[in-house]
């Protein structure tokens, strides 16, 4: 049965998520006390695997091979835009 987990990221250049085969990252938001999130749609009976995530500032290189946007998120003056890399 699928569900939506929740997952805190980092702002950093890349980040590992450990989700379950064919999870589905839905959205990537800033919450109000100021953390990012991701919620993910997901099989927990699937097997596990580490999937990539990549942050590039606007303005900054893309210095990953990525395969999916995922989204852009605005923090302050400050803007991030997820990617999923292989």
């Amino acid at each position: 049965m699928e569900t939506i987990y929740k997952y805190e990221l980092k702002i950093a250049s890349e980040q590992f998520l450990r989700l379950p085969s064919g999870a589905e990252i839905l959205s990537i938001q800033q919450q109000q006390q100021g953390s990012v999130c991701a919620w993910v749609k997901l099989d927990t009976s699937k097997p596990m695997r580490d999937r990539k995530i990549v942050i590039c500032g606007t303005g900054n290189s893309i210095e990953h091979e990525v395969t999916r946007f995922i989204e852009t998120i605005q923090m302050g003056v400050m803007v991030w835009h997820f990617f999923e890399a292989i």
